[in-house]
Order: C-alpha cells, then sequence, then structure tokens
C-alpha cells in the first residue's frame, strides 16, 4: 500500500516536470523565431596586437540584433589586410575601430626604433602607441648653424611604444610617469635623428596620419633637414679654405717682403743712420740729405718693421732746397723743430753718431 502510494506520488511528479519543460521549450521555440538575428564576425581564436586578422581566425555567426555590438561587422572585406589594435578573446565580436591598416606593434624591415625621455615632451600624456608625432629641433648659433632656430626634422612618425609598451591604453590602465618614448622611423632617416639630437633640443607635437615617404621610402621631411645641414656644412667648408688661402697669400706677401735696411738701402745709398734716445729706448734713423728721416727701428728689437717717416708727409716729387750759393741746406735738422730735437738733460753724452 506505501509502496504503490510512493509510486503514484513520483508518476505525478515527472508528469508536472515534463509538462512544463515541454511549455518552455515551445515558448523560447516561439521567441527565437519571432526575434530577428544579425551575422557578424567573431574570434575563433585569441588574436594578440599585431596580429593580422585572417579568415582562419574569424568565423560568420548569428547574434540577436538586440545584442549585436555597436561597430561589428559581417564583411570580410572590412577585416582584410588589417591588424588587431587590442586583444580579441575567442568568441568575442571583431571591430574594425579595433582593428589598425599597418603593424606599428613589430619592427618593419627597413626601419629602426629610436628614443627619446619622456621630460623632453611637453605632449607625452597625449600620444598612444600607433599615434604619429612630428620631431622638431632647436638649433644655437654654431659654427655649422648660421643662426638659431628651429627646424623641422621628420613629419609623420609613428609612435611604436611608451616605456616599451606597444599597447595602447586608456583611463587608469595609461602609465603615469612616462620614462622613454619609442619612434619608428626610416633607417634612411637615422642621420637626419642622429644629426637633430647631437646639433639640438629635440621635441614632438602631434603629427597627421599623411604620408609623408618618399620614393626610397625615407621621410620627404629628414630629407629635406639633411639637404638643409649639408648646404651650411659646405658653406662652412668653403669659407674656412677661403680663410686659410688669404692666410697663405699674406705669409707669401711677408716672405717676398724687403727688409727696412734693404728698402733703406735702395731709396737712396748716400744716406747715413743716426740713433735717437726716446722714452729710454734707442731708435735708428735713416738720414737721407733732403728727405724726411726714416724709422729703421728699435735698437735690440726688431728691425723689419714697415718704413715710415717721420713728421708730416713730404712730396715725393720734392728734391733738396738749395741755398743761395746752391749749397745743400740742412736746417731743418737743427732747432726745436727738428725732428730729431732732443731737449737738454733729457740725454747725457753724446745724442747721435753717423755712420
Amino acid at each position: 500500500m506505501r509502496k504503490s502510494l510512493y509510486l503514484l506520488i513520483a508518476l505525478v511528479c515527472g508528469t508536472v516536470a515534463t509538462v512544463m519543460a515541454n511549455q518552455w521549450l515551445k515558448a523560447q521555440a516561439s521567441g527565437q523565431n519571432t526575434g530577428s538575428t544579425t551575422e557578424i564576425f567573431v574570434a575563433t581564436v585569441a588574436i594578440d596586437i599585431g596580429e593580422e586578422i585572417t579568415p582562419e581566425r574569424v568565423r560568420l555567426e548569428q547574434w540577436p540584433s538586440d545584442r549585436v555590438p555597436q561597430g561589428s561587422t559581417g564583411d570580410l572585406e572590412v577585416l582584410k589586410k588589417k591588424y588587431a589594435k587590442q586583444r580579441f578573446y575567442v568568441g568575442e565580436a571583431i571591430m574594425p575601430v579595433k582593428l589598425m591598416d599597418e603593424n606599428w606593434t613589430t619592427v618593419p624591415k627597413g626601419y629602426r626604433v629610436v628614443a627619446l625621455k619622456a621630460n623632453d615632451v611637453t605632449i607625452a600624456n597625449l600620444i598612444q602607441p600607433g599615434d604619429r608625432v612630428d620631431v622638431l629641433a632647436y638649433f644655437a648659433k654654431s659654427e655649422l648653424i648660421p643662426q638659431s632656430m628651429s627646424k623641422t626634422v621628420l613629419m609623420g612618425i609613428r609612435v611604436y611604444a611608451l616605456d616599451g609598451d606597444t599597447e595602447r591604453r586608456a583611463g587608469e590602465d595609461r602609465a603615469k610617469n612616462l620614462r622613454t618614448i619609442q619612434l619608428l622611423i626610416h633607417e634612411k632617416d637615422t642621420d637626419a635623428w642622429q644629426y637633430a639630437q647631437e646639433l639640438g633640443r629635440v621635441r614632438l607635437s602631434l603629427g597627421s596620419d599623411a604620408d609623408y615617404s618618399t620614393e626610397d621610402g625615407s621621410n620627404q621631411a629628414g630629407r629635406e633637414f639633411l639637404t638643409w645641414l649639408e648646404d651650411h656644412r659646405a658653406a662652412e667648408e668653403q669659407a674656412v679654405l677661403e680663410k686659410e688661402r688669404l692666410r697663405r697669400e699674406q705669409e707669401a706677401a711677408r716672405a717676398t717682403q724687403p727688409t727696412v735696411a734693404e728698402t733703406v738701402k735702395k731709396r737712396d745709398e748716400n744716406g747715413f743712420s743716426m740713433f735717437k734716445m726716446t722714452e729710454g729706448r734707442m731708435v735708428e734713423y735713416w738720414i737721407v740729405p733732403g728727405k724726411l728721416p726714416v724709422r729703421i727701428g728699435e735698437v735690440g728689437g726688431e728691425n723689419d718693421t714697415p718704413v715710415e717717416p717721420i713728421g708730416e708727409a713730404a712730396d715725393p716729387e720734392a728734391t733738396v732746397d738749395a741755398t743761395t750759393d746752391g749749397e745743400e741746406d740742412y736746417g731743418y735738422l737743427t732747432g726745436e723743430n727738428s725732428p730729431l730735437y732732443q731737449p737738454p738733460g733729457s740725454f747725457s753724452g753724446k745724442g747721435a753718431t753717423a755712420q
């Protein structure tokens, strides 16, 4: 009797559960049939930053239209040749806004990664890996730089990483105290970068996504900067060569210039030497009758100084004055007006010696 009662209760409970399950399934089936769906691409495997979006890594999946993330797509053409800008997990919807056209997280062939201190960059808190910046430099006037100026060195350069981290971060995940900023530049632009670092103070400004590359892959601004630098270097070398040429010409002219004694003798061999004490120094003069005395030089000093006549300039065509009886007049060498006049008491002994 008791067993029969238990069996009856179990049978009733099973029947009720079966009926309720069937009703629930019918309700779910009815809801699915009445709701719309949208086909979007989702990740079939985990896709890391910098990895390319390929057909093997994604698949189409039906999602309820009201649950499709905004920006999702079901067009494979939109995803071709794109790279993940952030990590995608299995089953996550692939959104183009989270993709990039080129993979800046790895160093492409022909490129180099360079770094500068974040403390020198005023926009360090505004940039993220993948952004483009312009490289500027301030140059102080020097032998190579004609005047103090700011010059654009490179344009549209990709920010490769911040403190070595290539992932874009937002909000609280962003680094608070950056130390270094890494840039991705073409190998042909390394000279422009090095010159800017060594000759000036490098700065960054936010740049555009425009393409500034030349036919050989280098940066257009970098090529113009190197040309500008080379022009000034060539001008400086030319100026140095010109100074050296003038110096050699002056040395050659001095080497061929006759000494004072030779010059005096060449002028007139009939002259004679005379000495005068001036301010404690013995000075030699060359005396030629009828002409102004010529200073030879200081006794015991250098005697190859240029010949300088004393007194007022004389007419080069002038001849000696003659007295009424035809004799030469040497009166200009006597008296207080004579260039050889020595006040009394200023020199003891014989004032002049003729040779």
